[in-house]
């Protein structure tokens, strides 16, 4: 069965938890699919090119538009917002190489999967009626633009930018045989906010490579901590990308811990170190800014702490360092809003108030019972149901489940063929 996924931006090297969903959802899928992955992205501007991220998995790149990459800039000079995806939707003229290879992909799959929207209204329309259409989301577009578009410099044309998102997410979700969703929160806003109680809507969360982190000792962890320069107290670690909201997270984070007293180490993994931190206040705690490393330093960093730090404030769906940080084995200190994708909450340790974060903290150095039982929960949690091997194969019987021509045909017949029909169909063109 061949699959082309959609996506407006490379995937390798995975940096970002949108990269890491992209690598670790598609190549753990079965060898007897055949995938590509075809990305319009306006920075590859010198030749077309193509890579696998495994035996079964490849990843083609066109070359973009000169004209699409000036208007990106433009905007980007304009707004000071990262519209790419944005412009996807009816701003981009798109380039031939990708118009080209689109084609011929789409006539060549079973199913395309548009992951994001923002191609889906390019692509579905080119699709023969017998390939089946999927969208998967990563996030309710339209909840987390809406936010990220408050903060531009260009007032003029966000309510332009609001309703072509979701009119685009409308359309991905309506016109889908199947679609998928991190959450079940984000599924059932999917279903209020597009009228999609017919629809077949499945989690595919988010997950993580369970690792195992080795047992230390106490001399080796004494050294560890030389090497990171972490002090006395107790320490901490934030995985994040210089992704907005997680830039929020760690700064509205580290004022909470100072309040709360907080006097040991963080250390901060990942390109979040990227981040404008010159308006930042001081803190009274010590800070490692490690930047983006490999895997086994990570793992290092995390066997070297005593807790892992997850406070979200802003963003959609679910975050993919969460997982990370339960799969580890790490106790996590998290918010309600963190908390969001796994049910309950008797894995981590709370802060939703200053109290619940001065609590949580107090019971790392002086309830050790309570924090092994919590962090026991969020492994086997982890293990049980957020494993991104076990995810891809529940997505494949998702996906071979949808699969039936027959049916697709007559509910294409439906939706493109009654009342407003055609007006659907020319939505791309909107």
């Amino acid at each position: 069965m061949k699959i082309l996924v959609l996506s407006t931006f490379d995937i390798w090297p995975a940096k970002d938890g949108g990269q890491n969903r992209f690598v670790n959802i598609w190549s753990n899928f079965s060898a007897s699919f055949e995938i590509t992955i075809l990305v319009y992205d306006f920075r590859n501007q010198s030749i077309s090119r193509s890579y696998k991220i495994s035996n079964n998995v490849e990843v083609i790149l066109p070359k973009a538009s000169a004209g699409d990459a000036g208007h990106f800039n433009y905007l980007m000079e304009k707004s000071g917002l990262w519209l790419h995806d944005v412009l996807c939707i009816n701003d981009y003229n798109f380039s031939l190489e990708f118009i080209q290879e689109l084609t011929k992909q789409v006539h060549a799959c079973d199913i395309i999967v548009a992951s994001h929207p923002y191609l889906a209204n390019i692509a579905f329309p080119l699709a023969p009626r017998r390939v089946a259409r999927v969208y998967e989301s990563h996030n309710v577009e339209a909840d987390i633009k809406r936010d990220y578009f408050k903060r531009s410099k260009h007032r003029a044309h966000i309510r332009s930018w609001i309703t072509a998102v979701r009119q685009v997410e409308r359309f991905a979700v309506q016109t889908s045989h199947l679609v998928t969703a991190v959450s079940n929160q984000d599924a059932l806003r999917l279903k209020e906010i597009y009228d999609c109680s017919y629809k077949n809507i499945s989690v595919v969360p988010n997950g993580t490579n369970i690792i195992n982190l080795p047992t230390i000792s106490q001399e080796d962890l004494t050294t560890l901590r030389q090497i990171l320069d972490a002090g006395e107290g107790l320490v901490g670690v934030f995985l994040g990308s210089n992704f907005q909201a997680n830039v929020e997270s760690y700064k509205l984070s580290r004022e909470m811990l100072d309040a709360a007293d907080f006097r040991g180490t963080m250390l901060i993994v990942g390109s979040i170190a990227d981040a404008d931190r010159s308006t930042w206040k001081e803190v009274n705690f010590s800070e490692r800014w490690l930047g983006f490393v490999s895997s086994e330093v990570r793992d290092s960093v995390l066997v070297s702490s005593d807790f892992a730090l997850h406070l979200m404030f802003s963003g959609a769906g679910t975050n993919l360092k969460l997982f990370d940080y339960m799969g580890s084995g790490l106790p996590i200190i998290a918010n309600a809003f963190g908390r969001r994708g796994v049910d309950g909450s008797d894995w981590s340790l709370p802060a939703d108030s200053l109290e619940e974060l001065k609590w949580s903290l107090a019971a790392l150095r002086e309830s050790a019972e309570t924090v092994e039982s919590r962090r026991d929960n969020a492994r086997r949690i982890a293990v049980d149901r957020f494993d991104w091997h076990s995810i891809a194969r529940r997505f494949e019987a998702e996906l071979l489940k949808m699969y039936d021509p027959t049916s697709m045909r007559a509910a294409l017949d439906t939706y493109f063929g009654g009342p407003g029909g055609q007006r659907r169909l020319a939505l791309h063109n909107f």
